[in-house]
């Protein structure tokens, strides 16, 4: 938040340099008061006055020494007194420019007997707890996202931290046609510090997938990208897949059974519908065993065409 003056004087004393941290309410910056503190008696003086007119006013008007009128114009004549003593109040505590929260001052631009004008900017404060990271999602993704939904944030420091959404933007940018999305997290001390580049993930929901070598993929004679296997007729089938999620390694495809026979083996020399011999072979199984039960549901393989049936 840039901190801007709210009245106009010579700066008197800085508080708080560049890199210090303030808490709410700490005067950063304190002007010259000149007249102000005078102002503020006279405005005193005068409710004073006013005050004492007002009590002679009601007693007089008891006694019927006095029109209703009369009186109301003495009351009017207090209550301004009242207003303009506020404002000499208020314009002398705004000679203190303070911090509004918690926080570390980023810059400040002021010298000490510079003049500020109304409106002036004097420092910059920065809160990194808790910190906020906005991306940008695509016009198809937004639909799945929610307040409150759990994030994982990994910064160009290496660092994660976990958070919430907090903020989905209700229109769409219209360079990008992407939507602004906050994600709010806890970052105690400042330990991670703003502005820097952030990459988080969302999750949206869970599938049940399969984990196959790009090789096992081909199209059907609609164009469609799919996967053949063996049902247990020992006939070619076809299933329509989706890629969900892909790496160097493979990809993880949704569209089969929870069990399947995928041909990994001369798939482009055999047609749906035909009967062939299958040759089973062992998949390799990760370390964590999550692409084992897919690769052992999921592997197999058949002769080459002049060995089926």
């Amino acid at each position: 938040m840039t901190i801007r003056a709210e009245t106009k004087g010579q700066i008197s004393e800085i508080l708080a340099d560049e890199g210090a941290s303030v808490a709410a309410g700490d005067v950063i910056v304190r002007l010259e008061a000149n007249d102000r503190k005078a102002m503020l008696l006279r405005a005193e003086a005068r409710v004073r006055e006013q005050q004492s007119a007002y009590e002679a006013s009601e007693s007089l008007g008891k006694k019927g020494y006095q029109t209703q009128r009369q009186a109301d114009q003495i009351f009017s004549s207090l209550q301004t007194a009242r207003a303009e003593l506020e404002e000499a109040r208020i314009e002398l505590e705004r000679i203190e420019i303070k911090a509004p929260f918690e926080g570390v001052v980023l810059s400040s631009p002021m010298e000490l007997g510079a003049y500020v004008d109304v409106n002036g900017e004097v420092a910059t404060i920065v809160d990194n707890d808790p910190l906020v990271v906005s991306i940008r999602i695509p016009q198809q993704d937004v639909s799945a996202l929610k307040l409150g939904q759990p994030a994982n944030v990994t910064f160009a420091t290496g660092q994660q931290r976990d958070g919430k959404i907090r903020y989905i933007a209700a229109r769409a940018d219209e360079d990008t046609r992407t939507f602004r999305v906050e994600v709010e997290m806890p970052n105690p001390n400042g330990e991670i510090p703003s502005g820097i580049s952030a990459e988080a993930k969302v999750p949206t929901g869970t599938v049940m997938a399969h984990f196959v070598s790009p090789a096992a993929l081909s199209l059907n004679d609609e164009g469609k990208l799919g996967i053949k296997t063996v049902d247990e007729h020992n006939k070619v089938t076809f299933h329509t897949a989706s890629i969900v999620l892909s790496d160097v390694d493979g990809a993880w495809i949704t569209g089969l059974p929870p069990q399947a026979r995928i041909i990994t083996l001369g798939h482009g020399f055999v047609q749906i519908g035909e009967e062939v011999q299958v040759a089973e072979e062992q998949g390799q199984a990760d370390p964590d065993g999550s692409r084992e039960a897919a690769a052992l549901l999921s592997t197999g393989s058949v002769e080459e065409p002049t060995s089926r049936r």
